[in-house]
């Protein structure tokens, strides 16, 4: 068992995906197991493991069981693994963004009948879902799960008042073909587009780090700057030790602004560096943030002080960025000035000869 396999284990937990619906928690009265099939690689994991063969047509099941003395409703979805913001494999939602490398993710492979699903009091039922392999083969990994998702009764949202905790059990699912050249894909990396967003309704620079192979990638790290173009100060500046990405995915990797200063509109360059057992990826990417694209994130962030960044300390003139309309202006009004200061000094000059001929006489 590979050190891919290994770490994969901790996917059938119970992962308290707090709908952060919040004041009263459901209890965990469910339970969820995965139903091993005679095709699964290793007999020791708690999660599917499977491999699969080209136009290969297969039901593996998993089984809910109801430990409460009531019936109880449940969700039952695929997911497709992504990688999300924080650096790690996301099991457990949909909308992470997955790479336009990806041939097959989990959720075209993957089906089931119904999506709701009632649990008898003390009573468990299966629920199948259908695998419909491709006839083409692939290389590497197919990675997702199943998510069983315990739902609020009317009576439990009411008495919790209007918020509740919901919980969920998730299952990894790995699909293999040929585990030998899934193991001797070479991890690589690229990087995608450069962009101010809002982040957790903070203002952001996001650098989307693609992952275009299908091959899980752990304990990588990356680390970011953005610079104003030409200049060697970095505005944001963000590391991370750790990063897992899921395959053909894309870690969106944020420099959020934390000082609430807001984004300028302007151009910028970004240096990404990603490193990954003792190999260096580094891209240096120049990018654009309009007027419309800065007001409408700043506009959006929750942290905004109104206060100015400060400027770096090797900043080029500005005046070498402005239009030659202002140049001539302020060349004109700096001559104007000059030529007033001296018409002053003339004229008290010769008020002062004046006074010495009247005293003279």
């Amino acid at each position: 068992m590979n050190r891919v396999t290994k770490k994969l284990t901790m996917i059938v937990i119970i992962a308290m995906t707090a709908a952060m619906l919040c004041t009263q928690a459901l209890a965990m009265d469910f339970t969820v197991m995965p139903e091993l099939p005679d095709n699964q690689r290793n007999n020791g994991n708690s999660y599917f493991d499977l491999k699969v063969s080209p136009g290969q047509q297969q039901v593996i099941e998993i089984t809910i069981s109801n430990r409460s003395e009531s019936e109880i409703l449940v969700l039952v979805e695929v997911i497709t693994a992504s990688t999300n913001g924080s650096g790690g494999i996301n099991y457990t939602s949909k909308g992470d963004i997955l790479d336009e490398s990806l041939k097959y993710s989990f959720e075209d492979i993957a089906t089931i009948p119904e999506s709701h699903y009632a649990v008898p009091a003390e009573g468990s039922i299966q629920v199948p879902i259908s695998l419909n392999i491709p006839e083409d083969p692939f290389d590497g990994t197919i990675l997702g799960s199943i998510r069983v998702l315990r739902e609020a009764t009317e009576e439990e949202r009411a008495a919790a008042g209007a918020i509740v905790n919901q919980y969920a059990y998730v299952t990894a699912v790995r699909l293999v073909q040929d585990e030998i050249a899934a193991d001797a894909i070479v991890p690589d990396f690229a990087l995608g587009e450069v962009t101010a967003q809002l982040v957790n309704y903070r203002a952001a620079i996001t650098a989307n780090v693609r992952n275009p192979l299908p091959i899980v990638i752990k304990e990588a790290s990356a680390s970011a700057k953005v610079f104003p173009k030409g200049e060697k100060e970095a505005i944001f500046e963000q590391s991370m030790a750790v990063v897992d990405f899921a395959p053909n995915s894309i870690f969106p990797f944020s420099l959020v602004d934390e000082q609430g200063y807001g984004i300028v509109a302007g151009e910028y360059t970004a240096l990404i560096t990603i490193e990954h057992q003792g190999e260096v990826w580094q891209f240096e990417r120049d990018f654009t943030v309009a007027p419309q694209e800065a007001a409408a994130v700043n506009q959006g962030a929750l942290n905004q002080t109104g206060a100015q960044r400060p400027m770096p300390t090797n900043s080029v003139s500005m005046s070498l960025e402005m239009p030659t309309w202002a140049l001539i202006g302020m060349a004109l009004g700096a001559a104007l000035l000059i030529s007033l200061i001296v018409l002053i000094i003339v004229l008290l000059r010769s008020r002062a000869k004046a006074s010495v001929f009247r005293g003279l006489r």
